[in-house]
């Protein structure tokens, strides 16, 4: 290859986690002379990480696979939890597409490097992996891999295995990196984020707590983290400015019954208990979670439980799933399932209230003046994140992307906010 730069492109479906990933993929690859493409047509290599969460995401990352397969001449590549799921079905369906299995995944640039050296020169400090649709001003940064729960419905646990942390010096001298890039925002991401460090008997709190100390990025981000691993240690942490307020919280349903179905670590009573502990917070701290609604055996009591806990805790938005059986799943095999009209009712009735939730939270917003980290701009206007993870829009003559800027929020706008320049 000396002589010549292959160009890698990258693709996901999924979580953040499956974000971060591609990014450090693409970093390494990066510093050792292979240039990273913008546009499919263009790459040599096409890395596709893979999503099983749901059925339709395992379809979304077959199709995607396929139509880059028809239309491109590249090598594809699929890494990611629908792949290393279902291996054999892969194999069958989708000829030439090499497969990298999810346990060699974090392996793969330094692997393929191996057999592929391009002979370019490192520098200590390169630019940001230009990702195309894919790119974004926050960087995703993986802390956790993997879950030692047995949730009923998840695949993503059978596809990653067991919990395991990515060491804190790692992570520190990865967001010195991301220092030299000028980076304003990290999002720690993992498959059970709040485990990081159980097996060496520390907490996320321990990581956090260095990263504040030993490292100078602006603002710090937590993605989901489950509601069993938010103690008071974390929450103090939320003092900082640069932890970002904003906590995602996936309950999944409310009602005792449901998750003893779903096999979820605690119940309502422990969600009480954790309601009363942030709500004592110092700090206001922005909540959000997802629900499935419809899961095996869930009565109208049970859903209108759930209901009525959403409807009290104070959400600032939250996402709703239907449930979907997932193949090598035990909730696939459960008996009592909700028939399909009940489960779009619930749906649409959980996802108005989500809507009229976010919407009062939104409208308590107008009148403060957020730091707004810019990330785009379009028709004049720049659009970016509050702290609380609002989508913020203000007007401006020049482009305002990777700043953070102080807005006066002046009214609601459709699912965000608009304000003026401060």
């Amino acid at each position: 290859m000396e002589g010549s730069t292959k160009r890698f492109y990258f693709d996901m479906v999924g979580c953040r986690l499956n974000q971060a990933e591609i990014e450090s993929m693409a970093a390494q690859l990066q510093e050792r002379g292979f240039e990273i493409s913008n546009r499919p047509e263009n790459a040599d290599y096409i890395l596709v990480n893979t999503c099983c969460v749901t059925e339709k995401a395992g379809a979304d990352s077959r199709k995607m696979l396929r139509r880059y397969q028809a239309k491109t001449n590249a090598q594809v590549i699929s890494t990611g939890c629908w792949s290393s799921l279902f291996t054999a079905e892969a194999a069958q369906i989708l000829p030439g597409i090499e497969l990298v299995p999810n346990e060699e995944k974090d392996q793969f640039a330094a692997n393929f490097l191996k057999e592929n050296w391009q002979n370019a020169a490192e520098s200590p400090v390169k630019p940001r992996p230009n990702l195309g649709s894919r790119g974004r001003t926050r960087a995703f940064v993986k802390v956790q891999d993997g879950c030692d729960n047995s949730c009923s419905y998840c695949a993503t646990r059978l596809a990653r295995g067991r919990s395991r942390s990515v060491p804190a010096e790692q992570i520190v001298a990865q967001l010195k990196r991301l220092e030299g890039m000028d980076v304003k925002e990290v999002v720690f991401c993992g498959v059970q984020l709040g485990a990081w460090g159980k097996e060496a008997g520390s907490m996320l709190a321990d990581l956090l707590a260095q990263v504040l100390e030993r490292t100078e990025i602006p603002r710090l981000r937590l993605s989901s983290i489950e509601p069993w691993d938010i103690n008071p240690a974390l929450i103090a942490l939320f003092r900082d400015p640069r932890l970002m307020p904003h906590l995602h919280i996936p309950l999944q349903s409310a009602s005792k019954t449901v998750l003893r179905a779903m096999q979820r670590p605690g119940g309502p009573e422990a969600y009480a208990r954790l309601w009363t502990m942030l709500r004592a917070s110092e700090t206001e701290i922005a909540l959000s979670t997802d629900i499935i609604v419809g899961f095996p055996g869930e009565s109208d009591a049970d859903f209108e439980e759930t209901f009525d806990f959403v409807k009290t805790a104070g959400f600032s938005r939250g996402h709703v799933f239907q449930f979907s059986p997932v193949r090598g799943t035990l909730a696939a095999n459960l008996e009592n399932q909700v028939p399909a009209n009940s489960t779009k009712e619930r749906s649409a009735c959980m996802r108005e209230l989500f809507d009229s939730l976010q919407q009062a939270y939104l409208r308590k917003q107008v009148g403060k003046t957020m730091d707004v980290l810019f990330e785009s701009r379009q028709s004049g206007a720049n659009s970016g994140l509050s702290p609380d993870f609002q989508r913020v829009k203000a007007q401006s003559n020049t482009d305002l992307e990777n700043q953070i800027l102080p807005v006066l929020i002046k009214k609601v706008s459709g699912d965000g906010l608009e304000g003026l320049l401060a």
